[in-house]
């Protein structure tokens, strides 16, 4: 069947393109007697291709997998079923092609135009959609041309070990992903495939619930350019089509070989029937036609959907389906209510044991203006149970500030267009630096929803109520730790019991006891990792895992290159404490490759003037709590590896009177297998983690996403008119912010990360201000950001591969240029030269208002368009890219809370000699494995704040919706509106498939990054 190129006849050395042409025969011949002449030559073949090993060598060179190819002797009308059935040797190779058609460069087109091509996927794990792209990158210039291709996929040999082989198992994506890339072929006119899957059984019929004919024929529909195809599958699937199938499979050819269990052809309608099925009965081509019956073509003003949405919607056959006994057993209720799941309390039963425990203030009968607080606390609780009233709470005062916004007509339910005038009334700045009374404001500059003066009504009422419910809530729900009671408790007391009586701490709790009540104890939830946390990993506690998340965690933000102090400090620390490697490597090392997480400021930060002072707090109800300042060093090297170099644990003023340990393992390569027995450095690097917790909660997160937003906002509606520009632009981005903002500052706060963490309420607003007051708005755009962090803010340079890790970096600067982009375009319909942004009133008030009023003096001077594009590119990316980066992957890395806790639950050692006596036992009393109360809340942070973006919230949406309302406007500016919306859509929709590849490219084991994916990135602050 296939003719081996090495082996025709002796043949002349090749011929040099230019020399053939040079010829005084060929060279002046026309060129549509070369092209005969070159068709003649080597086209109107066949010719295989297959990716393996060389079948005759079998040498190491031989059995290097790669493409071979070899000519069929086969004419080219042989029937396909025949063809596919054979299984011949393979001995082409890419040699005899080099030798052969360099010297006619000229007839390459029709090599590949006239010839078709045979793709032999056997015996392989390689999926089809792999050897599409694989020679797509191999021939880029000349894989367009292929006109004629035929498909062997065979699959059976790996049967059902392989079920991500099989599309109706769990190959459904590759399936689709296959399709796809032949879409990508603009000249594919002729295709043939066989599916060779394994044979069905008839136990498989009855489970099996897929519509297989959308599943396997629909994605043909894709190919825009095809005139005939012919797919042939095995017969052992019949009875998955019906009675009419099974007659069309009756009345196919039988006569193929029985490895092939009796393949049928299926051949879409619309696609040339010459000569390809001239065999096929009219009846069954009549069942074919109805198979791919679709909306009628000649009105082409009628809307197709997308062929993946057309592949699963639903069908009589899916409609009239009933699941097997089986199946739908599977999902009933468990049999005991113990293990019911209970995702949230019943709202009626919730609100009857609400009222019962008196957790509802009251209006004083004689003075209406006074509200009592609730009388009740509930004192005895399951941590599953405070666990979802915790949630059920949080939400309902959520809604209550949502309630209360769209009275006062703040994010009201029904859009209200206000005058300027108005917005200027009801938008009003809370007093900041410091209250009326002179005290020291607790948070940044934001919207008093209640002012001052505002007179006594029935609104003021609701107002109160509401705030006192929301005040006090949260801790009024949360036993104190006595009050948690359950099976997890007793099992917790008995551990404590069998260590204190025993007189042996290793008879106490171990980290593996809590690694492993996380793996087969745990509820799982709806945020965006689906319920996994970074404890489900063995090696959560590594060096790789701990300097992963300082580029892909959930403050991937901070990490700064060293400066010559810090390291003149730690290469001082490390000669004092004995780590003569380390001066030796660090004299060594590139100071640009030296990175660090710098928390030494967290005392001037929280207002403790005393450098060496402990940070220790005890709040009502709780266990006294730790915080410390630790100052980690990295090392950054050319593969893109970071690894951890030194910390201290908690920086009193100078490393002489601080803490400093050095990592035991000298680069990322050294041996692993001392990593988790290293219980001194993994206290450290748990010290690392507090300090990352603080600054990241209460500064990142909370103040320079939500406050920095939300000053902005206030800002906005006091000087920029409804039917402004920029306030059209930025209004989607500022979605539900200002209530649940507000529900933060009532109850998160105050009830819940106070509680949690080692710094006093006091220490916590100041750390709170302190964010703000120095917060850079023009230094952190993301260009000035990467730049002064010390990393490139190019999008060439940060794809060297020293930064492939940094996944954070390189989607967020991609991120930043598309939505500059959008801006710009926007933003030059209305304001063309910089006169015009100048000369707008409303843009230079904004500026002023939020340099004074909302003390941010860091906002830009608008007079330039670029400045003004900007600023409110700023604007969005804070309320989106930046928040969702440093929000919705809270739950996978804080929720298993030891892997990073809010405080140490014991004070820090302190001296360098007494942390390197610690063992596993000074570890667990560190963290709060023992105070079901303080784990509960801890863990409630990231729980609440995690839930998965809604798809119709998502940047991707927004882009949709945009273009949707666009789509037929006639007038100049709204065509262009929409030409700007659909450009920006398939900007984000190309920026998902670079997001996933940038992911991919980061070291093998890596977490997946795509936390920034535009059709999961939200468009404003949502939770």
């Amino acid at each position: 069947m296939l003719h081996h190129l090495e082996e025709t006849a002796p043949r002349a050395a090749p011929v040099n393109g230019s020399e053939q042409l040079d010829s005084p025969i060929f060279g002046k011949l026309p060129a549509e007697l070369r092209a005969i002449i070159f068709t003649d030559l080597f086209g109107k073949r066949r010719v295989h291709l297959e990716f393996m090993a060389h079948p005759i060598r079998a040498d190491k060179v031989g059995n290097r997998r790669r493409w071979r190819h070899g000519l069929c002797e086969d004419a080219l009308p042989t029937p396909f079923v025949r063809l596919v059935g054979l299984d011949p040797p393979l001995h082409g190779s890419t040699k005899a092609d080099a030798q052969t058609l360099p010297s006619l460069m000229e007839g390459l087109p029709v090599l590949y135009q006239s010839n078709v091509f045979l793709i032999i996927n056997s015996g392989s794990r390689r999926r089809p959609v792999d050897d599409i792209r694989s020679l797509q990158a191999k021939i880029p210039k000349h894989w367009p041309l292929i006109q004629s291709l035929e498909i062997k996929w065979e699959v059976a040999a790996f049967d059902r070990n392989q079920a991500n082989m099989v599309p109706h198992l769990w190959g459904r994506e590759a399936y689709e992903a296959f399709w796809d890339a032949l879409a990508d072929m603009p000249a594919l006119t002729h295709l043939r495939i066989a599916l060779l899957m394994p044979r069905l059984i008839p136990s498989d019929i009855a489970i099996l619930s897929i519509e297989f004919r959308d599943l396997y024929l629909a994605p043909i529909t894709r190919l825009k350019t095809l005139r005939s195809c012919k797919v042939l599958m095995p017969s052992s699937y019949g009875p998955l089509f019906g009675d009419e199938e099974r007659q069309f499979l009756m009345a196919a050819d039988t006569k193929v070989p029985s490895q092939f269990y009796n393949p049928y052809v299926l051949i879409p309608p619309g696609m040339s029937q010459q000569p390809n099925i001239a065999w096929l009965p009219t009846r069954a081509w009549g069942f074919v036609r109805n198979l791919f019956k679709q909306q009628p073509l000649d009105d082409l003003d009628l809307p197709v959907p997308p062929p993946k949405i057309a592949a699963n919607r639903p069908t009589q056959h899916t409609i009239l389906k009933h699941l097997s006994e089986k199946q739908y057993l599977a999902d009933i209720a468990p049999e005991s209510i113990r293990d019911a799941p209970l995702p949230s309390f019943d709202p009626g039963v919730f609100d009857n044991e609400m009222l019962k425990q008196k957790l509802y203030p009251t209006l004083d009968p004689n003075d209406p203006s006074v509200v009592r607080e609730p009388q009740g606390n509930i004192v005895e609780g399951t941590y599953m149970g405070t666990q979802v009233a915790l949630t059920q709470a949080y939400s309902r005062i959520e809604q209550t500030f949502a309630s209360l916004f769209d009275v006062l007509g703040i994010e009201s339910t029904l859009p209200r267009h206000m005058s300027l005038e108005e917005q200027r009334t009801l938008y009003q700045y809370s007093p900041y630096p410091t209250e009326s009374d002179g005290t020291p404001a607790r948070y940044p500059p934001h919207l008093q929803h209640i002012p001052p003066d505002q007179d006594f009504s029935t609104l003021r009422i609701f107002n109160a109520i509401g705030l006192v419910e929301t005040q006090v809530l949260l801790q009024k729900i949360v036993p104190n730790e006595e009050g948690i009671l359950g099976r997890t408790k007793e099992w917790l007391l008995e551990k404590a019991r069998a260590a204190a009586f025993g007189g042996d701490p290793e008879k106490g709790i171990h980290i593996q006891d809590v690694v492993d009540y996380n793996k087969y104890h745990r509820k799982f939830g709806t945020d965006i990792a689906a319920g996994g946390n970074i404890g489900l990993l063995d090696d959560w506690f590594s060096d790789r895992r701990f300097a992963d998340q300082q580029f892909t965690g959930t403050n991937p933000t901070t990490i700064t290159q060293a400066t010559p102090r810090w390291i003149t400090e730690f290469t001082a620390a490390a000669s004092t404490g004995g780590y003569d490697n380390w001066v030796d490597a660090l004299a060594r090392v590139n100071h640009k490759a030296l990175f660090v997480q710098d928390g030494s400021y967290l005392r001037k930060a929280i207002g403790v003037s005393d450098p060496a002072a402990d940070l220790k707090n005890k709040q009502p109800g709780s266990d006294e709590c730790w915080a410390v300042g630790a100052v980690t060093l990295f090392q950054l090297y050319e593969d893109g590896k970071l690894h951890p170099i030194a910390i201290c644990i908690d920086y009193k003023g100078s490393m002489e009177t601080s803490v400093t340990i050095f990592n035991n393992r000298m680069s990322p390569r050294d041996s692993t297998s001392g990593e988790k027995g290293d219980w001194p450095w993994r206290y450290a690097k748990t010290c690392a983690q507090v300090t990352d917790w603080i600054r990241h909660e209460l500064a990142v997160h909370l103040t320079l996403s939500h406050f920095v937003e939300e000053a902005i906002i206030v800002a906005t509606n006091r000087t920029i008119p409804m039917d402004h520009p920029v306030y059209r632009i930025l209004l989607p981005h500022w979605y539900k912010t200002l209530s649940l903002n507000a529900a933060a500052r009532s109850t998160l706060v105050p009830q819940v990360i106070i509680d949690i963490v080692g710094l006093s309420p006091a220490q916590c607003f100041s750390f709170l201000r302190d964010a703000y007051d120095t917060y850079d708005f023009v230094g952190s755009y993301v260009p000035n950001d990467l730049r002064r962090r010390g990393f490139p803010h190019t999008h060439e340079t940060l794809h060297h591969a020293r930064y492939k890790n940094y996944g954070y970096a390189k989607n967020v600067l991609a991120l930043w240029t598309t939505l500059r982009t959008y801006v710009k375009f926007l933003l030059q319909l209305s304001f063309p030269t910089d006169g015009h942004v100048l000369g707008d009133a409303p843009i230079q008030n904004w500026a002023r208002e939020v340099q004074t009023a909302a003390s941010m003096p860091s906002f830009p001077a608008l007079t330039t368009l670029d400045s003004l594009v900007d600023a409110v590119t700023m604007c969005i990316h804070i309320a989106s890219p930046f928040h969702s980066a440093v929000n919705y992957l809270q739950n996978f890395y804080q929720m298993f809370v030891i892997a990073k806790p809010p405080a140490l639950c014991r004070a820090p050692p302190a001296t360098l000699e007494q942390l390197r006596q610690f063992r596993e036992h000074d570890l667990v009393a560190s963290l709060p494995i023992n105070r079901q109360r303080q784990w509960l809340l801890a863990a409630q942070v990231p729980w609440l704040l995690s839930f998965k973006v809604e798809p119709d919230r998502s940047l991707l949406n927004y882009a949709a919706s945009q273009w949707n309302v666009y789509r037929h406007k006639k007038g100049e500016k709204e065509v262009k509106i929409k030409e700007a919306s659909e450009r920006l859509y398939r900007d984000l929709r190309g920026l998902q498939k670079a997001f996933f590849r940038n992911s991919l490219a980061m070291d093998r084991g890596s977490v997946p990054y795509m936390v920034l994916d535009p059709g999961l990135t939200a468009v404003s602050i949502l939770i």
